[in-house]
């Protein structure tokens, strides 16, 4: 994969790096220009979530959420999935009654 502007190649970033870089790809901007990553959710708290615990990485588990038009799924390996939303996707979800959080619905 490409290499940030900080010189890390894309699996030496965090994941909150990998995030932005993955979602600036999908969507052809510049990691400048996709917004702020906390103004959806705490990058550092994404961070260590997903940090090497006991000298393995995490197997399990995921966290998935919407940012800069896209859906963004972060798996505990520290794969990061990006599809890009279609209008009709985000209007539908602007009009629903709930709202996604994490892995959990809230009513």
């Amino acid at each position: 994969m490409s290499t940030s502007t900080s010189g890390k190649s894309f699996e030496q970033q965090s994941v909150s790096q990998r995030v932005i870089a993955a979602v600036a790809e999908e969507t052809g901007k510049e990691p400048t220009e996709v917004g702020p990553l906390y103004h959806v959710i705490d990058p550092d708290a994404l961070d260590r979530l997903f940090s090497t615990v006991g000298g393995g990485d995490r197997a399990q588990g995921h966290v998935e959420f919407a940012f800069a038009g896209c859906d963004v799924v972060v798996r505990g390996s520290g794969d990061v999935e990006v599809t890009e939303r279609d209008v009709a996707t985000e209007l539908s979800d602007d009009s629903d009654d709930h709202r996604r959080v994490g892995n959990y619905e809230e009513a």
